[in-house]
């Protein structure tokens, strides 16, 4: 009988997806009804990502389904007024967040399709889930391009892989920008012991909206997060912090709780040259968000190369892959 299982069921109503790997005591659950979300991953007996409302709350309560499991984004974090121009169009985003801000897009409420899902030995256990804008005449209304993206969850040894596929099926070059919001949950009663390693390069001065101010450059910040770490237990609750990463070093944010014995490992490829850092108010938890550019950059004065403005050409697909996993103490 394989380790590796993958099944969709009815539960509270919804439909959910649930990928296990018994040899390593793993189990991912995702709701593709509300934005595809990864609402709960529990590996080698340790809770990584716990959501801690119903899913009826993450569906209906106006922005709970930003602020729980994986939201995914697009375009991440806050666009001033809705507004910016690419390539000489202007565009014009829902303020979703009064009065001033369009925040995080739309993939997150959206319900997503299930177009494949199984288990092997060799693959592990997997699914794979789709959302077209071409089937949101309302969202094209103020994005014009027929963006699909396409979404693998797959757990395999004990480790998480998230494998995300962006197509431009428009005959114009679209804007891209594209993010994560994983909310890793965290036993802040011990949090002096718990440390956090980010492969950071410099750090950029921001707004606790997360809006950009000046040029990145190396900080105490971001020397000692790369280094030794920071103890989350001094982390100022709705702080934030937008770091790039270095491009020549090991792609893994650690997350380490010393007293429990264990670490929580995200693996990021080079697409994401970003992070922003995160701790929330409403939950024991904390964000590792990796971005493809920072926050608004579309509106900021500086070259594209440094804020990764970018866009995405006809037919051009954009692939991405973070890889979550737990490494344990050794006694």
């Amino acid at each position: 009988m394989s380790r590796y299982s993958a099944e969709c069921r009815q539960q509270d109503g919804f439909s959910i997806v649930v990928l296990t790997d018994s040899a390593n005591e793993s189990v991912a659950e995702l709701l593709p009804e509300v934005g595809n979300n990864l609402y709960r991953f529990t590996t080698g007996g340790r809770e990584v990502i716990k959501t801690s409302v119903s899913m009826q709350t993450l569906k209906e309560e106006n922005s709970a389904a930003s602020k729980y499991g994986t939201p995914i984004l697009f375009p991440p974090n806050r666009i001033r007024q809705g507004q910016f121009e690419f390539r000489g169009r202007s565009y014009n985003f829902p303020i979703n967040e009064p009065p001033d801000y369009h925040l995080h897009g739309e993939l997150i409420v959206r319900p997503w399709e299930v177009v494949d899902y199984g288990a092997s030995d060799e693959r592990g256990a997997w699914v794979t889930s789709r959302l077209r804008y071409a089937d949101y005449p309302e969202i094209l209304a103020y994005f014009p391009h027929e963006l699909t993206f396409t979404i693998t969850y797959r757990l395999a040894g004990g480790k998480l892989y998230m494998d995300s596929v962006i197509h431009n099926e428009g005959d114009v070059e679209a804007p891209f920008a594209y993010g994560l919001h994983p909310y890793f949950s965290l036993p802040y009663e011990s949090d002096n012991n718990i440390r956090l390693q980010i492969p950071a390069l410099e750090e950029w001065p921001i707004t606790n909206l997360s809006f950009v101010t000046g040029r990145p450059a190396p900080t105490d910040l971001s020397n000692e997060i790369r280094q030794d770490g920071i103890a989350l237990g001094s982390y100022p609750e709705l702080g934030c912090t937008l770091l790039t990463l270095d491009p020549n070093a090991d792609p893994v944010c650690r997350i380490a709780l010393h007293d429990t014995g264990y670490t929580i490992a995200y693996g990021l490829d080079q697409q994401f040259p970003y992070v922003l850092l995160f701790r929330p108010n409403w939950d024991q938890a904390f964000s590792i968000e990796p971005y493809t550019y920072v926050t608004d950059a579309f509106n900021l004065p500086y070259e594209h190369e440094l804020t990764g403005v970018r866009g995405l050409q006809a037919g051009e697909e954009c692939r991405l892959t973070t890889a979550l996993w737990i490494e344990e103490s050794v006694k």
